[in-house]
């Protein structure tokens, strides 16, 4: 008789870890969730509303060249980098780089805010962008977070695409 006892409270005590088990992926999956939630916006916005977010968004970076350039020709995308650090970056932390682009099959503007502890943590410092109509690798550039951080506070990409679409990245 003393051997069923033992052999319920192991089966309580497996139940219990599972239960909390799939608690805690609950949480990390909706953690996760509301993570993405608050760093991607989405809004309506018509060719002129568009153009009015994006001239605001940009006038910070008055007079300022982009750092990378987009060009496409015959479906072919190929980007370069157009300038190269200043000679006496300060090396400020950054804290966050911001993309912005508006769809105009869907009329509306995605802006989304990547914190740069995020961006330092992916895969050997490489950043990657895509879309149906854009291909943008930093990685292909060869241009790294560490690199992004020697620029400082910087512009980018500021780039209408032949579709309509214009994407417009910043660091801050």
């Amino acid at each position: 008789m003393a051997d069923k006892p033992k052999s319920k409270t192991w089966i309580w005590v497996v139940v219990a870890l599972l239960v909390v088990g799939i608690i805690g992926f609950l949480a990390v999956v909706g953690a996760g969730f509301l993570f993405v939630a608050r760093q991607v916006k989405t809004e309506p916005a018509s060719r002129a509303s568009a153009a009015r977010a994006f001239a605001v968004a940009r006038a910070r970076f008055e007079g300022q060249e982009p750092i990378i350039q987009i060009r496409t020709a015959d479906d072919i995308v190929s980007t370069r980098i157009t300038r190269e650090p200043p000679a006496d970056a300060s090396g400020a932390a950054l804290e966050s780089m911001h993309v912005m682009v508006w769809d105009p099959k869907e009329g509306r503007i995605v802006r989304v805010t990547l914190p740069f502890w995020l961006l330092r943590l992916s895969n050997r410092g490489s950043i990657h962008f895509s879309s149906d109509r854009a291909n943008l690798s930093f990685e292909r550039l060869n241009l790294t977070v560490d690199d992004l951080e020697k620029y400082g506070p910087a512009l980018i990409v500021d780039q209408e695409m032949p579709s309509g679409e214009r994407v417009l990245i910043w660091t801050q």
